[in-house]
């Protein structure tokens, strides 16, 4: 282990500052390209914001997570930018879209479909239901849809599979 990791691991706020220094680009820099690759930049928190946090995960409970790194598995470059990865994939995990609420009343019993059948609105979460609008009511590429919603495409194309199956099981049954 790097002496100078070990006197972070004992407290040691020079050590703790070098350490910073050295390794925050590597952090900034992996965090950035999980941001990046995921076309997250709308995410309300930033590259900066995200890095921070990887910084406070590795100081937490007395250093635990950076006790477990183990040299002679990888690099401490690579462990770093491993962790910072998994904080930033977190961070868009933990996203949600932002929603208000509802007068129960405003709220109609069912949505007619182009035959005149109507479909119960509690067969469909509200994210079935956005998704099958962006697809075909709007006429987006799962794509686009995907970008819209911040999601990966697969995501999309489950929650249209499962929509579908659920609107396929209530007709049939009738």
């Amino acid at each position: 282990m790097d002496v100078n990791l070990h006197h972070c691991l004992e407290g040691d706020k020079q050590a703790w500052d070098d350490f910073v220094q050295r390794y925050s680009g590597v952090i900034y820099a992996a965090v950035g390209h999980v941001f990046g690759s995921r076309g997250a930049g709308s995410t309300g928190r930033t590259t900066e914001d995200v890095a921070q946090d990887v910084f406070v995960r590795l100081v937490k409970d007395d250093y635990r997570l950076l006790r477990k790194f183990e040299p002679q598995r990888a690099s401490l470059e690579t462990w770093l930018t491993l962790v910072a990865r998994s904080v930033a994939i977190d961070c868009l995990r933990k996203r949600r879209l932002e929603t208000s609420g509802l007068d129960p009343s405003q709220i109609p019993a069912a949505e007619p479909t182009p035959d005149g059948e109507t479909v119960p609105l509690h067969l469909l979460t509200a994210r079935q239901r956005l998704v099958l609008t962006l697809l075909f009511d709007e006429d987006r590429s799962v794509a686009q849809a995907a970008q819209m919603l911040n999601v990966d495409e697969q995501t999309i194309r489950s929650t249209k599979h499962k929509a579908l199956s659920r609107l396929r099981s209530h007709f049939q049954s009738r």
